[in-house]
């Protein structure tokens, strides 16, 4: 698809033009694309190193031929930005640029070696033939932009963490905050991760596979744990020191560990597959009722499956010729290959199987590629679809001029494209940048019901709103309601993610008093009630939990903690134990 797909339950982005005049940033990352451009456009028509052939032509020279692949690396690695690629730059041009730089390679490249056996054994003939490719694809395109983004997600979460678990723990926590549970039914809809996460919503396994994509630039693996009976159950089993640390992305809480503190939820040590095998109760504190056990109670790991979480790009040898290349601030990781060679005396499998797993069942996770397969081939139903779940990113849709006639009738002439301020400060919230996004979401509350409008006309009072709200088409009315909804709810996730807890819960509470679309009010609910429970508030965290209902994707979570928390609650507040008097 040349748009990325967004929304999952209601609304999403598409990848388009952006309407409006670039700030300063934009200006000096699209200044730096010019120039990248103008060096390529140089270096092709002529160069003032090169030297005369025999033949009478001019000779490229070792230097100026390196030179002009940098060049082109530096460009393509900008124009793949998650800022650029789609919205100003076509996924084609990078692919066209990919393939011109490794010709540009020459000899200097080997040829691509072919898959292994071991490993295409555990593939399907596709995505065999996609890694094998010598040539880069539109999934090569967007598997850049989407290392970059994973990148600079995990380096603005993890920052002053002192240990590998205390990252893993928050990174794990930042995807369920950002990515409201939804049901499978909820989630029909193929999106790739970074679609997943701009619309903030998504079932079990899209948490997994964004959390194993983000733990994997930082250098940490992790594998998708599976069974099916009693019922069907996932974890993300993450590789550290030896162990296996257990995530349960349906719950939205880690498999706590024993010790681990009573009001834990929101923050809590995770337990290891051996501690849970030597104690049966972590895993049964995690069953729905008595009738309905936890599909890994009572489980061995040789019951699990296990499977690997990739799709062809990362594993595909072309990469690695990339890989090679990057240098400096570009500390990315785009080749991550399954087998093990002399650059990569462990691959992914060999990694995996020392950390005690089978080598003969570890299988590859499909899930991630049938979604790709899914995304890149929307029918008309699920472009549709598409279109109602991303209209909301358009926000504002400006007012360019307000006409009057001699009759004094007004009419409005709106501006043909949206700015997406909403899209791009859903963006910038992902990557950490939380106090400008704040800013930017207060303005798309402010514009639910008038848009920004010329600058000549002064102040509105509420009746010229009321007015003016009614003069809107309905397309252009519901673009703005539906930001101002999204708006109100990440706002408060922006607050505690900048440690104002207090005043996120506040925010939360707040968001589901007053009207309006209430689309994001399962997770505002499950978010209030851990936030309250972090401040120490049981009474009202359990209060908060008790309303959530059994057809809510994180009522199980919910009971998990209630069983934690009751106890607690009850104790603060017992009245306080008379005193005797003293004589």
């Amino acid at each position: 698809m040349q748009m990325f797909p967004n929304r999952v339950c209601g609304r999403g982005v598409v990848g388009a033009r952006m309407g409006r005049r670039p700030n300063g940033s934009e200006r000096t990352m699209l200044g730096r694309v010019l120039i990248g451009f103008l060096v390529l456009v140089m270096a092709w028509g002529c160069s003032s190193d090169a030297t005369q052939s025999p033949t009478g032509g001019t000779a490229e020279t070792s230097a100026t031929r390196k030179r002009r692949r940098s060049d082109v690396l530096d460009t393509l690695i900008e124009m793949s930005q998650p800022e650029t690629l789609v919205i100003r730059t076509r996924r084609e041009t990078v692919v066209s640029l990919l393939n011109d730089w490794v010709e540009m390679g020459g000899e200097s490249f080997e040829v691509v070696e072919p898959v292994d056996a071991a490993y295409t054994s555990r593939l399907d003939t596709g995505r065999v033939d996609r890694i094998r490719s010598p040539r880069f694809a539109i999934r090569d395109a967007t598997h850049i932009r989407d290392s970059q983004w994973y990148a600079r997600i995990g380096k603005a979460i993890v920052s002053g963490s002192k240990t590998d678990r205390e990252r893993v723990g928050r990174l794990f926590y930042y995807v369920t905050r950002n990515i409201v549970l939804r049901s499978d039914d909820e989630t029909k809809l193929p999106l790739a991760p970074f679609g997943i996460a701009m619309l903030g919503e998504g079932n079990a396994r899209d948490r997994a596979w964004l959390f194993v994509n983000l733990l994997r630039q930082l250098r940490i693996d992790a594998v998708v744990l599976q069974v099916d009976e009693p019922s069907p159950g996932l974890l993300v089993g993450v590789l550290l020191d030896g162990e296996i640390s257990l995530y349960d992305p349906g719950l939205g809480l880690p498999i706590l560990a024993a010790k681990a503190a009573a009001t834990a939820g929101v923050t809590g040590q995770a337990a290891t597959w051996a501690e849970a095998a030597k104690d049966p109760s972590l895993f049964a504190a995690l069953s729905r009722s008595k009738d309905s056990p936890y599909p890994f109670a009572g489980k061995s790991l040789s019951d699990v499956r296990v499977a690997l979480v990739g799709t062809s790009s990362f594993w595909a040898p072309r990469m690695r010729r990339l890989q090679l290349a990057l240098t400096g601030d570009q500390d990315l990781l785009l080749w991550d290959p399954l087998e093990s060679s002399e650059i990569v005396p462990e691959g992914v499998l060999a990694r995996v199987v020392a950390e005690g797993f089978d080598k003969e069942k570890i299988a590859i996770w499909d899930y991630p590629e049938r979604r790709r397969d899914g995304n890149s081939s929307f029918n008309t139903q699920q472009l549709q679809t598409f279109a109602l779940r991303q209209r909301a990113f358009e926000s504002p849709i400006p007012v360019e001029q307000v006409i009057a006639n001699d009759k004094g009738d007004i009419q409005l002439k709106l501006a043909t494209k949206g700015q997406y301020r909403h899209r791009m400060s859903r963006n910038r919230q992902l990557l950490g940048e939380w106090k400008t996004s704040v800013t930017t979401f207060l303005k798309i509350r402010m514009w639910r019901d008038v848009p920004p409008l010329p600058q000549q006309i002064g102040f509105v009072g509420r009746r010229e709103q009321a007015a003016v709200k009614a003069m809107m088409p309905t397309r252009v009315r519901l673009v703005h309601e539906e930001a101002a909804d999204d708006a109100a709810f990440w706002a408060a996730v922006c607050q505690y993610e900048q440690g104002e807890v207090e005043s996120a819960a506040d925010a939360l509470k707040e968001y589901m008093a007053h009207s309006g679309l209430h689309e994001w009010e399962s997770g505002a609910v499950w978010l209030e009630g851990l936030w309250r429970a972090e401040l120490g508030q049981l009474v009202r965290a359990v209060k908060i939990f008790e309303k959530i209902t059994d057809d809510d994707p994180h009522w199980a979570g919910a009971q998990v903690l209630l069983r934690r928390w009751k106890p607690l609650a009850s104790e603060s507040v017992k009245p306080a134990a008379k005193q005797t008097p003293k004589p």
